[in-house]
């Protein structure tokens, strides 16, 4: 088992946190034991930007969602990805912890951005409140898109920043993981860490890479009992 660990996180007092690549596919309950977790709540990814509050620690697997939101201690929040892009949250005033998959679709419809406006407005926070980092995902050196997924990008994202790079033959490479970074800033996240690692170059779980077949890794974060 591969755990890759948040220098940013580390720092802050009472949060556990891993990416983990754990071969043949995550062992949630051996890897929540193995970080004094209760339990690592997931749940059903759909490629959307619907957030999730886990008020209980059972049924989080059934509701179909891509960010999934606790306050409870000892229980970690978690997403699987195999190249999309796991960005975890925190916010240290009011102990809340979010994980959010953003994979092109997701990132499209900006899940990120969606996910801080739901918890601030539940737990009336300002995203300047959140320590956020991106994980392990496929880097813009290998996310190779057709001119089809380029043009929506073009058309819905703006501004400053070096994310979309043209190859030729209606082929680009698209940055994700800048991308969401971009995001948290014009959110307002002050505190951003981005892993800088490609799934794809790293030999971690890569969709692009190798095919429906790929192990898959789980990002979490939790608040110790």
């Amino acid at each position: 088992m591969k755990v890759f660990r948040s220098p940013l996180l580390e720092k802050c007092d009472g949060v556990i946190h891993g990416f983990v690549h754990d071969p043949g596919g995550p062992d949630i309950l051996r890897i929540a034991s193995a970080h004094g977790l209760k339990n690592i709540l997931t749940v059903n990814q759909v490629h959307g930007n619907t957030v999730f509050f886990a008020d209980s620690a059972m049924g989080e697997n059934y509701a179909e969602a891509d960010s999934v939101v606790t306050q409870q201690k000892g229980v970690g929040v978690g997403v699987i990805t195999a190249d999309c892009v796991p960005v975890l949250l925190y916010f240290p005033d009011s102990r809340c912890v979010c994980a959010v998959h953003a994979g092109w679709r997701g990132t499209s419809l900006r899940a990120v951005s969606n996910c801080l406006g739901a918890v601030c407005e539940k737990y009336s926070l300002k995203p300047q409140d959140a320590v956020a980092v991106i994980g392990p995902a496929i880097g813009g050196c290998c996310y190779e898109v057709r001119d089809d997924v380029a043009s929506q990008f073009a058309s819905r994202f703006s501004g400053e920043g070096n994310w979309l790079f043209e190859k030729g033959d209606g082929k680009f490479l698209l940055d994700l993981v800048e991308l969401n970074r971009i995001e948290l800033c014009d959110a307002g996240v002050l505190e951003i860490e981005t892993m800088d690692m490609c799934t794809c170059c790293q030999d971690l779980p890569s969709y692009r890479r190798d095919g429906s077949g790929t192990d898959k890794m789980i990002s979490f974060v939790g608040i110790s009992p």
